[in-house]
């Protein structure tokens, strides 16, 4: 064939891919890696996914409700793909901004789901012996809206698939701290934390603002916050008061646009180096 009528014929063979690759999900029949985005899918494997069980399926499902895997090796090769490719996207756009904060004292992650980012982190930044606490709560599944008013069972995760997926990995140095028994509110927490962050969780799912009031004192005077946060999102009052800044990121799923990630610090110095500060 003239090499001319190359691109075409692999054009519609990822046609092809795509058509079938929707299919098998209308039917229900899991997924495949055609979704995810090649750049992110085919780095390095920090995060090692177990088995499937049903109640690990329904755990993944209750936080991710878009995932409709199954108990087969597919479905978790491309979870634990998903999960690595979400981390790399992060990873690119913060690693400079991690790597200056040195070994942080104490990080406290807000939303957690099954510990992707924990185990990442903890791997790549060389933070195996960094104290996290995780902030999440146990529940059934739900439909997440985008930027919610806040809930006592703003919550959904699994934590005892969260521990058991964390102890597969091998992670140490970390605690769970349950959302449920404190009406989702960040109570008793010991501040300060060097590091706060929340990815898809508050600031893209649930309203930064309301959670403002507690966390801000969490953080130390040069601790530093990351949240995602969607298009739609907006500077509030109290935000607009310290420096802050935007990334953005690449996601996992091939169809997904990007979105950015909100920094902000006491210090403004923390944080100039790798973001446009904007207070």
């Amino acid at each position: 064939m003239p090499a001319e009528q190359a691109p075409g014929r692999w054009s519609a063979r990822r046609l092809l891919r795509g058509l079938r690759t929707e299919l098998v999900k209308k039917l229900g029949l899991g997924h495949s890696a055609d979704e995810l985005s090649a750049a992110l899918a085919d780095r390095e494997l920090l995060f090692r996914a177990p088995r499937l069980t049903p109640p690990l399926v329904e755990a993944i499902r209750a936080i991710t409700p878009q995932f409709k895997l199954r108990c087969d090796e597919t479905s978790r090769r491309v979870w634990e793909l998903s999960q690595n490719g979400s981390c790399w996207g992060e990873l690119e756009v913060l690693e400079p901004l991690l790597r200056a904060l040195g070994n942080p004292g104490r990080v406290l992650e807000i939303g957690p789901g099954l510990g992707r980012s924990v185990v990442f982190m903890k791997r790549k930044l060389g933070w195996e012996d960094v104290p996290f606490d995780l902030f999440e709560g146990d529940g059934p599944a739900r439909s997440y809206p985008l930027l919610a008013p806040r809930a006592a069972d703003s919550f959904r995760g699994d934590l005892e698939a969260l521990a058991a997926v964390l102890e597969h990995n091998g992670t140490s140095a970390w605690r769970i701290v349950d959302a449920g028994v404190r009406g989702g509110r960040l109570v008793d927490l010991e501040p300060p934390y060097d590091l706060v962050y929340s990815f898809y969780g508050v600031g893209f799912h649930w309203r930064l603002e309301d959670f403002w009031q507690e966390l801000l004192p969490l953080l130390g005077e040069r601790g530093v916050g990351v949240f995602t946060v969607w298009h739609a999102f907006e500077v509030f009052p109290e935000l607009a008061r310290l420096p802050h800044g935007f990334l953005t990121i690449r996601r996992i799923l091939a169809k997904d646009r990007a979105v950015q990630l909100l920094v902000v610090s006491r210090d403004r110095r923390r944080i100039r180096p790798f973001v446009e500060a904007s207070a």
